[in-house]
């Protein structure tokens, strides 16, 4: 009787298989179908990407930009249009969002989480011995679960340098898929700005 009810799920699932190919043989799911682009997706030759018209407006003219949740990296607001590439000899972004100025031409401060290194230089090796920069150290208080990070706080990282790996510019782009997202903050102040550097450790043991 097992014997029975093993072969007749056997050709139960055949069964199921080739109808299943011979509904795609047949052409009843298109290969457009499958892309949001209501394109093929074996062949790119024609797709036609949609405009995008980005934002023109100048820096200190833009409305700022809502977050999309919280601690989102913000979207630039204003044209980038001679602000870009960044390179390493050159970060234009700075001119205006440095702190020390960006209150004074009425820019968003560079918050101060882009001053710090989450990179930790001290690791704990397999023996459980403290490695930093190469050398074994001592264990501070002695734990053997702490989190080791380094702290640069007047000078900007070097990893959030480039400012475009991050911020795009506004566009009015249109949605292929209904953004049903409703995003949460922790103030009404956390929608225009950061407060990453007080709550990006939260739940873990961190020495400073």
């Amino acid at each position: 009787m097992k014997t029975m009810s093993k072969v007749a799920l056997s050709v139960a699932v055949v069964g199921f298989l080739v109808t299943g190919c011979a509904m795609l043989n047949s052409g009843s799911v298109s290969d457009e179908s499958l892309s949001l682009r209501r394109t093929a997706v074996q062949s790119e030759k024609t797709v036609k990407l949609a405009k995008v018209e980005y934002t023109k407006a100048l820096p200190g003219e833009a409305k700022v930009i809502e977050r999309s949740f919280d601690n989102a990296p913000p979207l630039i607001p204003h044209s980038v249009v001679g602000l870009v590439p960044i390179t390493i000899k050159n970060n234009s972004c700075l001119g205006c969002h440095s702190p020390a100025v960006a209150s004074s031409v009425g820019a968003t401060s560079i918050p101060k989480s882009h001053f710090v290194n989450f990179r930790p230089i001290e690791v704990i090796a397999r023996n459980g011995k403290l490695i930093k920069k190469g050398k074994i150290v001592a264990r501070p208080n002695g734990g053997s679960n702490d989190v080791y990070a380094t702290y640069t706080k007047n000078k900007l990282y070097a990893g959030r340098y480039n400012c475009t790996q991050c911020h795009v510019s506004q566009s009015d782009s249109k949605l292929l898929v209904k953004n049903t997202f409703t995003p949460g903050y922790r103030s009404k102040s956390d929608m225009q700005k950061s407060s990453l550097i007080n709550n990006f450790d939260e739940g873990i043991n961190t020495i400073k």
